[in-house]
């Protein structure tokens, strides 16, 4: 099973059982930020549709930027409609981010394509907070509840690589990040641009490249990574204080811009963290 995540276990079992049979067709993934319900998904799903592409049998809503209208949902189901009568035995998915961010046209849309949904389609929601769920919705999909990370999981990733427990402050998704291929390269390609006398255009654009498939989880991985750095210079150069002064700024700064919701441009928001970073000059020696 090549896509069986490293953690969730109990819950990835409960939908493999659950798919073994007719599965419901409308689900609500829902839990703290950060957990992971994202990354999870998109693994199940490769699960259940071994060797087909992800952009043959998923379609995700308020992904981006952009928020969703009633006419990207009705042209959502026309789309699916249309795959699944090229493929009857394709299942595909339909994710759904950011639910609230919907207006009453495009949820009432989204309502109907619940009660009577195409042809082998599931729906999924992620939620962070069921309250922000109309209840007319939660009322018609079955409910998975995904906990903060297993401590046992994470304390070993912790033993296995000690340097990147560091890097991910106590957090134990972007630990996981760190410690396989991709985050490696997101690692690599974020120190490349902290190291530079100024920022490169090119470095930023791959970086941006890298992390846009996933942009809120990726954005708090690059965010710890300069935090950690940034902390790590402070403490060997503490006595140079205005450098000081500017690092903690620019924590501040850090610290704001990760707690909004992102619903800005996204390569701007990359962008800001960067161009404030050099700002202040903080990247000498990192």
């Amino acid at each position: 099973m090549n896509e069986k995540p490293n953690n969730h276990l109990d819950e990835f079992n409960f939908l493999k059982n659950c798919f073994k049979s007719k599965s419901p067709h409308s689900w609500i993934f829902y839990g703290p930020e950060g957990v992971g319900k994202h990354k999870f998904t998109i693994d199940f799903i490769k699960e259940i549709n071994k060797g087909i592409n992800l952009h043959q049998c998923l379609f995700e809503i308020n992904n981006t930027e952009n928020t969703a209208s009633i006419n990207d949902v009705r042209e959502l189901i026309n789309q699916t409609t249309l795959t699944n009568s090229y493929n009857g035995k394709l299942k595909t998915f339909i994710l759904i981010h950011s639910l609230d961010l919907l207006n009453i046209n495009a949820t009432n849309a989204l309502l109907k394509m619940i009660e009577e949904p195409p042809g082998n389609t599931i729906i999924i929601i992620l939620a962070s907070n069921l309250k922000l769920i109309p209840k007319t919705i939660i009322s018609r999909c079955l409910k998975l509840k995904f906990k903060a990370n297993n401590s046992e999981h994470f304390i070993n990733l912790k033993k296995h690589n000690f340097d990147n427990y560091l890097l991910c402050n106590d957090n134990p998704k972007v630990l996981d990040i760190f410690n396989n291929e991709e985050g490696e390269r997101i690692k690599k390609t974020t120190l490349n641009i902290l190291g530079s006398s100024r920022l490169n255009i090119n470095e930023f654009m791959n970086l941006y490249n890298e992390i846009n498939n996933d942009f809120k989880t990726y954005f708090l991985v690059v965010t710890h990574l300069i935090y950690y750095k940034l902390k790590q210079k402070i403490l060997t150069d503490f006595q140079n204080f205005e450098k000081t002064r500017y690092a903690l700024i620019y924590f501040d700064f850090l610290k704001n811009i990760s707690l909004e919701n992102l619903k800005i441009d996204k390569k701007k928001t990359l962008y800001l963290i960067f161009s404030e970073f050099f700002k202040y000059k903080l990247n000498i020696n990192i």
